[in-house]
Order: C-alpha cells, then structure tokens, then sequence
C-alpha cells in the first residue's frame, strides 16, 4: 500500500491514509475510515457457510467527481441467505430507512457489502442485478468480501458498467 499524491485543490490531498488499488479518473473515489472496515470484516467471518451484507452509510465530499467517505457500516437484517446468493427484503429496505433517518439523519447509503465466502472477489450476473437495479447512482459503490479467503474489493459505476477499483483507507477524517 502507498500513500496517494494528488494535486492540492483535489479533495483527496488533504486525506491522510493509504490506497489499495488503482484510483481512476472520473468515477468515484472510495474513502473507507478504518473503524467500518474493521467492523466489516469482523461481521463478515461470523457466518462462512452463506452469504451476509449490509450497506456502507457516509457523505459524498465533492459532487463534482464523487469522492466518498465511508462513515459506518449497518448489517442488513432481515435478508434472505444462500450459499451464493443474499436477497435484500422488504424488512432489510424498511429497517436501512428507519436506521438512517434515525441515527444517521445527514448521511446517505453510499453503497452495499456482501460476502463471498471460499469464493473469491467478484459480483455474480445476481449482483449486479442487485447493484444495477438498486444502487444506480454513479457514486454508489459495492464491496465484496470472502472472509475465507481473507480478500475483498470494491466496484464502482466506470464507463456506464460497475467495474473493480481501488480505495483508500482513511486514518482521519476528510474536510
């Protein structure tokens, strides 16, 4: 991992942290604080014989090219769980609702996290249904996790198609 340069007016410069992966021009960033990641991969290795999610909740820093930073982490409930596949139900949407406009009133869900256990990093033809139809905005972003494996990765909206993509885990908080 190495610490990303940027040019000073990016609001990316001001971030203290350490990027995994490629960062690409024009789709959005993903800033993860380490508090949520950590809570992400301990919840993901509780269950390693069916898949479990929840969604990534924070604010967008700059509109313009979309620069995320991921705030908390909300396990959904209420989902329907499979070997490979998790369903998001009309319980798991009508607790997200209540949830964010209870504790998280100014934030918004900036994405989805699921896992893959024993299978490895990607999104199913299921997942990006899931992802296409449900987190259509060009900054909402997707983080797969195989607690197995010990891998993950995100996926953002790049080029009109959901693609993987690197991130930043922030040891601060972005301006």
């Amino acid at each position: 991992m190495s610490s990303p340069t940027y040019p000073s007016s990016h609001p990316l410069s001001q971030l203290s942290g350490h990027r995994v992966g490629e960062i690409y021009d024009g789709a959005a960033a993903i800033c993860i604080r380490e508090a949520p990641l950590e809570e992400i991969l301990a919840y993901s290795e509780i269950e390693l014989q069916h898949e479990s999610g929840g969604f990534l909740i924070g604010t967008i820093v700059d509109d313009e090219v979309p620069v995320l930073e991921i705030r908390h982490f909300l396990p959904a409930i209420g989902t329907r769980q499979e070997v490979a596949s998790l369903t998001f139900t009309h319980e798991t949407w009508s607790h997200l609702n209540r949830t964010l406009a209870e504790q998280f009133p100014n934030e918004r869900v900036l994405g989805w996290q699921h896992t893959h256990p024993g299978m490895g990093v990607f999104l199913s033809a299921y997942d990006l249904f899931i992802h296409r139809n449900f987190f259509r905005e060009r900054w909402q972003v997707a983080l797969v996790v195989d607690p197995v494996k010990q891998e993950l990765g995100f996926f953002h909206w790049r080029e009109g198609d959901v693609r993987d993509c690197g991130f930043v885990v922030l040891e601060g908080k972005l301006k």
